[in-house]
């Protein structure tokens, strides 16, 4: 009896606090690269700092809305603006920008390396917890036909994911990206967004964000400009100054931004997210007042370079 004992407590295993120390090392050293994202009173979601310039994945759910005002809440108890650079409906995408300093990326992995049956984890922010962690393993890989020239993979898994999740980190047991957690499937299986297909996505994106090459400010319309437009409209967009290719061409110092693409400009952020939502150097049409009368234009949109 006295060396069954024995035996039994030499035998056991190291395994569990091998684990749990490596899972909590791992937790502290990937924290700082994960937000939460909030989207006025509409709800919040996760988001990942993808590089130090301050570019941040998440869902374009997330941040869904002709007018966001969004923000991003860090590890070290920071709250900034976030401004939305790129959008993707059909992946379910979003880049956003802050401008804020010490910021860490996550390291990124190789998504076509990932097999069914291996460990997964999810940092985010379910029901508004704050950096809660979740554990699973992957269950199976499908494809679903997006549009008829789109077609994408995801990742299913059996990770613990809740509203407050989307948009944040779907992790390896290296403590690499290996996806982005976009919401509950059937059956309670979590899907995840590849890596290299968020890669790739990045990749076919201009190198810096979309603009008219103008300088602008809000002001109020006149009233004759009113009648001809819509009586209960109060605002536009003056155009105080202009650069890069328009060179006073397409648009004029005096002229009012009215509608861009179709949607009504009251402000700079609204604007921002309209180009945001285009592609650069396509014309987007838009109307203006220019010395009194209301005009319909096209003009063509440019890049303004991000900072390195």
């Amino acid at each position: 009896m006295t060396q069954i004992e024995t035996s039994s407590t030499h035998s056991s295993f190291p395994l569990p606090d091998v684990f749990s120390s490596a899972l909590v090392s791992m937790f502290n050293m990937l924290q700082p690269g994960i937000v939460q994202v909030r989207n006025g009173h509409r709800g919040g979601g996760t988001g990942v700092i993808w590089h130090q310039d301050g570019r941040i994945i998440t869902n374009n759910h997330v941040v869904h809305g002709d007018r966001p005002h969004i923000q991003v809440h860090l590890w070290d108890g920071r709250t900034l603006q976030a401004e939305l650079l790129h959008r993707n409906p059909e992946l379910d995408l979003a880049v956003l920008k802050i401008a804020g300093d010490n910021l860490t990326p996550l390291p990124v992995g190789d998504s076509s390396k990932l097999r069914i049956g291996e460990w997964v984890f999810a940092i985010g922010h379910p029901w508004g917890q704050r950096w809660a962690l979740t554990s699973g393993i992957v269950s199976s890989f499908s494809s679903l036909q997006i549009t008829n020239d789109v077609k994408t993979r995801y990742i299913k898994s059996d990770v613990g994911l809740a509203p407050g999740n989307s948009g944040g980190p779907l992790l390896n047991a290296d403590g690499e990206v290996i996806g982005i957690n976009a919401m509950i499937f059937g059956g309670d299986l979590s899907v995840s967004i590849p890596s290299n297909i968020v890669s790739d996505w990045l990749s076919s994106l201009p190198k810096g964000r979309i603009t008219l090459g103008i300088e602008i400010q809000a002001v109020e319309l006149p009233a004759e400009v009113r009648q001809q437009v819509e009586p209960t409209r109060e605002s536009g967009l003056l155009v105080v100054g202009t650069s890069g290719r328009q060179q006073h061409q397409d648009l004029l110092v005096g002229d009012i931004l009215l509608d861009v693409a179709g949607k009504p400009v009251r402000d700079g952020a609204t604007l921002r997210q309209i180009l945001a939502e285009g592609e650069a150097g396509r014309n987007v049409s838009m109307r203006i007042v220019r010395a009194g009368s209301v005009l319909s234009v096209d003009i063509a949109t440019q890049i303004a370079q991000d900072t390195p």
